[in-house]
């Protein structure tokens, strides 16, 4: 009789390719900013079957995917409460620094009051010479004219504004997405207990037809 070979486990990178392949048979293309669209699974045994998927592995490769959605959603949680806050800021930005142009082309100072702290705010007169210095961040600042500064300015709000506008409707997609892995996931371990009874059924038929048999 001949010896019983072990088979021999996959290789990392063969591994690596199996979870790849998986992945791509769970999802359709993805949106522009590359979140993939779960795939429906209408008939859940002829999927498994064509694709050679056991319950588990596939159970495994859904709960991976809902693990990456949720770590999307809180990135973008995070970065959309980010945008928020920076929006208002760009705007009271632009605004003043408008105002600064307008007082130097009437050749008038500009009185302000600042804050000193959270409760104490002194008035000082600014020169509209031309130039302000805005906060980039990072510890750096950076002198601009007016007409430069304006212009940066402009840009960023846009850009912040259709930023906030995709991260909305990657958050709303995320949603569409996870409601559909769960739903998925629902009927493969409605599928998984079904088979089950049906194998119990049938081994309990078969041992009970043994029993009269004999």
């Amino acid at each position: 009789m001949a010896a019983m070979v072990p088979a021999t486990p996959p290789t990392a990178e063969e591994q690596a390719q199996k979870d790849a392949d998986i992945r791509a048979l769970l999802t359709n293309k993805a949106n522009p900013r590359g979140i993939p669209t779960v795939r429906f699974i209408d008939d859940v045994d002829t999927f498994m079957k064509t694709n050679e998927l056991t319950t588990e592995v596939l159970i495994g490769a859904f709960t991976e995917l809902h693990q990456k959605y949720k770590m999307m959603e809180q990135q973008l949680v995070r970065q959309k409460a980010s945008l928020k806050n920076k929006i208002p800021d760009i705007e009271n930005t632009l605004d003043l620094v408008t105002i600064l142009k307008e007082k130097q082309d009437e050749e008038e100072e500009m009185t302000v009051n600042y804050p000193l702290c959270d409760t104490v705010h002194a008035r000082a007169n600014v020169n509209t010479n031309g130039t302000v210095c805005l906060w980039l961040g990072a510890n750096v600042m950076v002198e601009y004219s007016y007409d430069e500064a304006l212009d940066m300015l402009e840009k960023n709000l846009t850009s912040s504004r259709a930023k906030l506008q995709e991260t909305s409707e990657d958050q709303d997609h995320l949603k569409d997405q996870s409601i559909t892995l769960e739903v998925v996931m629902a009927r493969v371990f409605n599928h998984n207990v079904k088979t089950r009874r049906l194998e119990k059924e049938a081994a309990e038929a078969a041992a009970k037809a043994k029993s009269i048999e004999s």
